[in-house]
């Protein structure tokens, strides 16, 4: 059986090193490197025998092999796919949300949203923004689905304007 070199791009560092020619050309040839093994050859840790393997795919062109059946990966995926298939273990549904009328996350931190926005600007400038307001929610309504949430926005935001004394 004749053994094939294989074309090793040249090395970043200038000459190869023979630890790293000698697992690129194990690599080559499709054996797995032992790591173990290299490192007490080598004398060195594993740690720098991870370097050596890392540099001599980078120079021969192979990646890492795909995993093997059983591994981690696939024991996700199998779990994934079973708890796919079973039910939920509750089956109550959500009350409506308002989304008009102080929505519940407007009001996260104690505040609700406009009330804050009223106290950071002056009276001129939230009236400008309740102004905004009316209409973008006027102008855009036509092109919602449901064109009916828009408009009870804009007549929320024109009641507030309504409100605010000049």
């Amino acid at each position: 059986m004749t053994v094939t070199k294989p074309k090793l791009k040249k090395h970043k560092w200038g000459a190869m090193h023979d630890k790293v020619r000698m697992i690129a050309q194990a690599l080559h040839n499709g054996e797995k490197p032992d790591v173990k093994a290299l490192a007490a050859q080598f004398k060195c840790t594993d740690k720098y025998v991870y370097l050596l393997v890392s540099e001599a795919r980078k120079m021969t062109g192979i990646t890492k092999p795909p995993p093997k059946r059983g591994s981690q990966l696939d024991r996700a995926v199998e779990l994934k796919r079973a708890m796919a298939n079973r039910p939920l273990p509750i089956t109550m549904e959500e009350p409506k949300a308002e989304t008009v009328n102080s929505p519940a996350h407007y009001t996260v931190g104690g505040i609700e949203t406009i009330d804050y926005i009223q106290a950071k600007l002056t009276p001129d400038e939230f009236r400008g923004y309740l102004k905004g307001n009316v209409i973008k929610y006027t102008s855009r309504a036509q092109y919602k689905e449901y064109p009916e949430e828009d408009i009870d926005k804009m007549v929320w935001y024109a009641l507030k304007l309504q409100s605010i004394k000049n």
